[in-house]
């Protein structure tokens, strides 16, 4: 797909946070956490407690399951309990069952309210496997004797965890553009190792997005995103704020990049440098596939793994590469004082002007002669 330059500054500038949708796979309420009056929530939510949202907007929250199997105040117990600890993770995912379905309820707390989502749970009996392929992950970024090393064996345990048909692991550049340094993919798929990319196929907005927000998943780009729908006194001016919303909806303009590539569902993984954006993990799968809560937590406690290992292996390659380059410096000097043709010496010779620098070619001016 081709972008006007308008269409790319209208990209940079869509706030994505607030886009007042989200994916169809899951539900979303908003509450108050003074009161748990019910501020915000999806349109499809009738579909998951049998009330609509004009039935629910502005009651409290412990009128969300009343029409179901489930005590009418569990909810308001779940929030009483996560804000006496002071922690929405002790309780994330709470595992319930609503229309002979078993669902993850995930909480958190952003921006004045809290959001409860719920989203399929997966299969409880792969947690095992889980551990180990994290055990596993573990010993690599431990044995892994170069950065390259480290990120395709990263890039396949997060393909093991998620089953997505190709995996990369994309580095930014200094103007934020990316390259796939390292690729793990089905036989089938054409490599994207080695490609560059512009930096306005990732905004602005969507990296600081990737900073706080840690795991991305788009389930199916063709699926239609359900509304947020919002009590009738809100204040217009303050829609909400998904920032952290594993639910949040995606950009039409990148759903419509998405499709153009063939990809049907996608998933990312921030890597961070400094306390900065390094990277992403980037996944991509031919047909629509939701990964479940856990295995979503898992993928990223790799990714994590191979953030923490960044700056170690990065400073240890650093200090090979110094050690390389005085050595071809020296070899470089020898062929120089062995040899008359200064061109000969720097270009014919078993170590070239290549070896000292990444790149694949060098043009010699010398003499007035290229």
């Amino acid at each position: 797909m081709v972008y006007s330059t308008s269409d790319l500054i209208t990209c940079d500038q869509e706030p994505i946070h607030i886009l007042g949708h989200i994916q169809s796979h899951g539900y979303l309420v908003a509450v108050r956490p003074d009161n748990y009056q019910i501020i915000h929530t999806s349109a499809n939510i009738v579909e998951l407690v049998g009330q609509s949202a004009d039935d629910l907007l502005g009651k409290s929250v412990g009128q969300l399951l009343s029409k179901t199997a489930q005590p009418a105040d569990r909810l308001t117990n779940l929030l009483d309990q996560g804000r006496a600890n002071q922690s929405w993770d002790t309780i994330s995912p709470y595992r319930i069952e609503l229309n002979e379905r078993v669902w993850n309820l995930i909480l958190h707390e952003y921006n004045g309210l809290i959001l409860l989502e719920w989203e399929p749970a997966g299969d409880a009996s792969m947690l095992p496997y889980n551990q180990q392929l994290v055990s596993q992950a573990l010993n690599e970024v431990q044995a892994s004797q170069s950065l390259s090393a480290l990120l395709e064996n990263t890039a396949r345990r997060i393909k093991e965890i998620i089953g997505f048909d190709r995996v990369m692991v994309y580095q930014f550049g200094a103007d934020w553009h990316g390259v796939v340094v390292a690729e793990v993919k089905e036989p089938h798929l054409e490599p994207f190792l080695g490609l560059h990319y512009p930096a306005s196929d990732i905004p602005r907005q969507a990296r600081e997005l990737y900073k706080k927000n840690l795991v991305r998943l788009i389930a199916d780009v063709h699926s239609t995103p359900s509304p947020i729908l919002t009590v009738g006194d809100w204040p217009t001016d303050q829609p909400l704020d998904m920032t952290q919303a594993g639910l949040r909806a995606v950009s039409p303009v990148h759903i419509e990049y998405l499709k153009n590539m063939g990809v049907a569902a996608s998933m990312s993984l921030s890597l961070m440098y400094r306390g900065e954006l390094w990277g992403l993990i980037s996944c991509h799968h031919d047909t629509p596939r939701f990964v479940d809560y856990t295995a979503r937590q898992t993928a990223k406690f790799v990714s994590q793994l191979l953030s923490s290992a960044l700056e170690f292996r990065r400073g240890e390659e650093n200090h090979l590469q110094r050690d390389r380059s005085r050595e071809v410096g020296r070899i470089l000097h020898n062929q120089l004082v062995q040899h008359d043709n200064v061109t000969n010496a720097l270009t014919m010779q078993p170590t070239t002007l290549l070896d000292l620098v990444e790149a694949g070619g060098a043009v010699l001016r010398f003499g007035g002669r290229f």
